[in-house]
């Protein structure tokens, strides 16, 4: 009986506070048993058992509670119908109704995570910034990663090019500087290249600050021994000093014999070219290249790229007003070269001079006001020197020409009248004069002094 009395609820109809035998809405024995206690007027001592003081104070709306056993119990037949359901229906060849709604629902939502399409690629890069630029290409986001002058947001990195051994030595600098990386697959190739606008990009972009370029007016006069040279910095908008810093000394390798040897290029609008001279000035060991802030390629990621990194190491100014800034650099002591054509009278075929070293060079140098040659001439190892290059069509404005205190030039090796070549790549030209000026000159000897 008890067994039953937990699987069946019999009810009794009572109106709760009142003796009438009015029904009004079902009430379970032991509710009923509650209530007759709480509102019975006999407060003689009972031999019943009382029930427990939570159930009393339960509300009269409230759903009955069960015990641990009970709910144990009706589950267990609640469970044994619905199997039993089931059963008679797959004998009918039919599923049960609530069953093959929810296979229905699961069969669409797998199909749904099977053919959802990957995550598309945007139509540009994101900017972190107004400021940010991007560069590409193994060798300039290595180097920029080396360097540490500018701030790193973002590296995009093309998922087969992990398995390069160069690649895995960028992404392993990357992660050691918290960069955040974002591998992308080959629907991200068409946004690669718009962001390195066609260029080879190897698969590798990344998202930085601008490149930083102190704007001066002056350079002060060097130190051989302690191999530094001083600049004066340009007045600054706040956005700019946060990029270029206010560093006021570089260091230099002076080896001991020579000062420092900057290169100053004006008029030279590709930014292929300006890139390569920033290349060869580092390769041979120029100590820093100016730009004017007008008149001049912009270090756009092209410029970079053509740099092969060498940008993100050599330091980098920007003068305003090139003129004063050479008169000014002069005071402190700097001498300045303007490149210029030779004059007819050295531009003689097979009539070659002497350089600092002995040996025969096509490297020519003379005074600014006159076309004296100058013989094992040495500009480093006596001053601080500046050369001056100009666009390859137009050369140097002549408002810089009256600034030099020397000129120099190349001297062809085959008659112009042959081919009609008369010049060379304004880079080319670059990295021929710098090498001869950074050459260390023999000590004058009885075996090799110059008479």
């Amino acid at each position: 009986m008890k067994r039953a009395y937990l699987h069946t609820r019999p009810v009794l109809n009572v109106r709760i506070g009142t003796h009438s035998t009015q029904f009004s809405r079902p009430k379970s024995i032991r509710a009923a048993i509650e209530r007759g206690i709480r509102h019975s007027g006999s407060r003689s001592e009972r031999t019943t058992t009382k029930l427990p003081e939570a159930s009393i104070r339960q509300s009269r709306f409230a759903p009955r509670q069960r015990s641990p056993f009970e709910r144990v119990a009706r589950a267990g037949s609640r469970t044994r119908a619905a199997q039993a359901s089931v059963q008679e229906d797959r004998g009918q060849g039919k599923l049960h109704t609530r069953t093959q709604e929810y296979t229905q629902v699961r069969e669409t939502t797998d199909h749904a995570r099977r053919s959802r399409p990957r995550q598309s690629a945007p139509d540009i890069l994101p900017y972190k910034s107004a400021a940010s630029e991007f560069l590409f290409g193994y060798s300039v986001v290595l180097a920029a990663l080396k360097a540490g002058r500018r701030k790193i947001y973002t590296l995009y990195i093309h998922e087969r090019g992990q398995s390069r051994d160069g690649q895995a030595v960028l992404v392993a600098r990357a992660r050691a500087l918290q960069v955040k990386i974002h591998e992308v697959g080959d629907d991200w190739l068409p946004v690669l290249d718009k962001a390195s606008k066609g260029r080879p990009h190897n698969g590798v972009i990344l998202e930085t600050s601008p490149l930083p370029q102190p704007p001066i007016t002056e350079l002060l006069s060097p130190s051989r021994d302690m191999g530094q040279f001083g600049i004066k910095l340009d007045v600054q908008s706040r956005e700019d000093l946060l990029v270029n810093g206010k560093q006021e000394q570089y260091g230099y390798t002076s080896s001991g014999w020579r000062y420092p040897l900057i290169l100053y290029v004006d008029g030279v609008l590709d930014e292929g070219n300006l890139g390569a001279m920033a290349r060869s000035a580092y390769f041979l060991g120029v100590d820093a290249l100016i730009t004017p802030t007008r008149n001049s390629a912009p270090w756009s990621a092209i410029a970079l790229k053509a740099s092969a990194g060498a940008a993100e190491a050599l330091p980098i100014f920007t003068v305003n007003k090139p003129a004063d800034f050479l008169s000014k650099s002069a005071r402190s002591g700097w001498r300045v070269y303007a490149t210029d054509a030779l004059p007819p009278e050295l531009t003689k075929p097979g009539d070659s001079a002497t350089s600092a070293g002995g040996d025969e060079n096509a490297v020519v140098y003379t005074y600014a006001q006159n076309t004296k040659r100058l013989l094992g001439h040495s500009p480093v190892a006596t001053h601080p020197t500046i050369l001056m290059m100009g666009a390859e069509g137009t050369g140097l404005r002549s408002s810089l020409l009256t600034q030099a205190n020397f000129k120099v030039g190349i001297k062809a090796g085959r008659g112009v009248d042959e081919a009609g070549v008369d010049s060379l790549n304004v880079s080319v030209a670059a990295s021929l004069l710098c090498f001869d000026m950074l050459k260390k000159p023999m000590e004058r000897t009885p075996g090799n002094a110059l008479f």
